[in-house]
């Protein structure tokens, strides 16, 4: 076992929240389906559990952020997003467990655990590891901003 039950933390969920904050649709999107398709195939869960949970969690909250809240990258809409995307992953991992459970690919699932054990450890440990990542991502893209690029302007004829 993981010292402090360190174990529950979701880095993958972490920036999946923050590509809804930062990112556009479709970076964002190719994050999420990227980070689920890995984490399906180093889990031991069904095939697509894990990809259809973040894809469930990502669309949601760009829908949240961009109809309902703004995307301004401060503190506390990071710590929302990283608390509402946590949540959001839980009940569709869930909720599509129960969908596997119809065409006989579900796990043996204890609910109870997931929800009063792993769900309330998932969202201390994102929260905590969410801001260092947020710093990380602002410093690179303020050096990235301070590069010099090769574009060359389009000169018409």
């Amino acid at each position: 076992m993981l010292p402090l039950r360190i174990s529950p933390v979701n880095l993958i969920l972490v920036v999946v929240a923050m590509a809804v904050i930062l990112s556009d649709f479709n970076q964002g999107l190719l994050i999420t389906v990227m980070g689920g398709l890995l984490l399906d195939f180093t889990s031991g869960l069904p095939d697509g559990l894990i990809s259809i949970s973040l894809l469930v969690a990502f669309l949601i909250l760009h829908f949240i952020m961009n109809e309902i809240l703004s995307r301004e990258p401060n503190r506390f809409i990071l710590f929302s997003a990283v608390l509402a995307a946590s949540i959001i992953y839980f009940i569709a991992f869930l909720a599509v467990d129960k969908l596997f459970g119809f065409i006989g690919l579900a796990s043996r699932l204890d609910i109870r655990y997931i929800l009063v054990v792993q769900l309330p450890l998932t969202v201390l440990w994102n929260s905590i590891f969410a801001y260092p990542i947020f710093r990380y991502y602002l410093i690179t893209q303020n050096l990235a901003s301070k590069l010099p690029t090769n574009e060359q302007p389009i000169r018409s004829s």
